[in-house]
């Protein structure tokens, strides 16, 4: 059967091919692209909400930097009186130039270089507390450590964690005089030193030795020498709050988030 369109059913069929095919486009083209760009906006959003949480940090950082540096600073400060860990033999001359400043004559030196040990802090027990009552009362400038105080007024953490450093043990054997003047002269020489040298016993002994005419009696002290490894202080110190030297992040943008 031949039929033919009329003019308006021809219009009718293009408008309806062109719809199909506008719609197929939509489907198949238009809508991935919306699609695309809804992700594109979520991902904006979760990077810059991350950018956000990452800024309220990094904008901690300098005071975090300013914090570290005041306890660095401190610790520079106690470690000045510890001996240095990595050169035990180093800590051994310094002993012994200390003691020679004396002029005491030396017979021998035993050294055993340093081994890792436990230091607690200063605490006060509750069995001690009554001797503190008094102690604490006469205590007119302030001159007790700060920890005594914390622990006497119960402010002070359950517990100190203990602190693992270097201990170097000395026995020298020196000659002095009978007055007993040398033996005096390295006591004060040890007590007066600022650092953590320190004399655990001084006894004389039966030997003598002869020196110009005089009598000189053999005495033997034991020292412990107590050592850290020392904190870079200086390089803390440099510490300018730069972070994305360090992490290499850059700054959430349009552009970046839409890749």
């Amino acid at each position: 059967m031949n039929m033919k369109l009329s003019y308006r059913d021809k219009i009718i069929f293009i408008v309806v091919i062109v719809i199909v095919i506008l719609i197929a486009g939509f489907f198949l083209l238009i809508r991935p692209k919306f699609q695309e760009i809804d992700t594109a906006k979520a991902n904006y959003e979760a990077k810059k909400q991350e950018q956000e949480e990452i800024d309220a940090k990094i904008s901690t950082l300098p005071q975090l930097i300013e914090n570290i540096k005041s306890v660095a600073k401190e610790i520079g400060e106690e470690q000045e009186l510890f001996m240095t860990e990595q050169d035990p033999y180093l800590n051994e001359i310094y002993v012994r130039e200390a003691l020679e400043s004396t002029g005491v004559e030396y017979k021998s030196i035993s050294t055993t270089y340093a081994t890792a040990g436990p230091i607690t802090r200063y605490t006060v027990t509750p069995a001690n507390l009554l001797a503190y009552d008094t102690k604490m009362n006469t205590d007119l400038y302030h001159e007790l450590p700060q920890e005594v105080y914390d622990l006497y007024l119960e402010t002070a953490p359950a517990g100190y964690p203990e602190a693992t450093i270097g201990i170097t043990s000395m026995e020298l054997t020196f000659y002095g005089d009978k007055d007993l003047e040398d033996a005096y002269n390295v006591i004060d020489k040890l007590s007066q030193d600022e650092k953590t040298v320190i004399l655990n016993s001084i006894s004389s002994g039966d030997d003598t030795a002869e020196t110009e005419g005089e009598t000189r009696t053999e005495f033997t002290c034991v020292i412990t020498v107590y050592s850290v490894y020392p904190l870079n202080v200086d390089k803390v110190m440099e510490e300018d709050g730069d972070w994305q030297q360090y992490i290499g992040q850059t700054p959430v943008t349009d552009e970046t988030a839409a890749q």
